[in-house]
């Protein structure tokens, strides 16, 4: 069966779509660079991390809004919300072998120039996970829109897993 000059015809919904998944691919993969960078060049200072959450809590629910306050080198007061997990900066004290007292005090990575952008550093780099998961939700994303675009409909994907079947050689 032959592909007609029709059902490869390209239309703009499927330009939006290819520019959608490049553009979450490019965004999740600028922001671990980034968190790189701060790690690599960052200054480093201690953060005060408390709860932002607003409101009364409904019952069965998490009201955990993390607020990072730090003060730069210049004296300069620098407040920030880490899009870290709340459970990892549970589990910071206890891997990093602090002690109870100094729960709620962080170490932040800060650009000089730039101190809003700031992150908190955690122990065995659990702030990566974050970074990781979107990287492969943009990569997801980007495969998916390739796959439902015109700009991937030219052989369907086949996976021959017969091989792996006991009994057969």
């Amino acid at each position: 069966m032959e592909n007609t000059e029709s059902e490869n015809k390209k239309s703009l919904k499927d330009y939006a779509m290819i520019l959608f998944g490049i553009l979450a691919f490019v965004i999740s993969c600028a922001f671990f660079a980034g968190s790189i960078a701060l790690d690599v060049a960052g200054e480093k200072t201690i953060g005060d991390l408390s709860n932002a959450a607003w409101g009364d809590c409904p019952s069965g629910t998490t009201c955990w809004t993390g607020r990072m306050d730090f003060t730069t080198k210049d004296g300069e007061q620098i407040t920030f919300y880490p899009m870290t997990n709340f459970m990892f900066f549970d589990f910071d004290p206890w891997l990093s072998g602090r002690s109870y007292e100094e729960y709620g005090d962080y170490q932040v990575r800060y650009f000089e120039q730039y101190p809003q952008i700031a992150k908190v550093k955690l122990a065995f780099f659990l702030e990566y996970v974050n970074m990781v998961c979107g990287l492969g939700i943009g990569t997801f994303i980007l495969l998916i829109t390739y796959a439902s675009s015109a700009f991937g409909r030219r052989k369907p994907l086949v996976l021959d897993l017969s091989r792996l079947r006991k009994g057969n050689k």
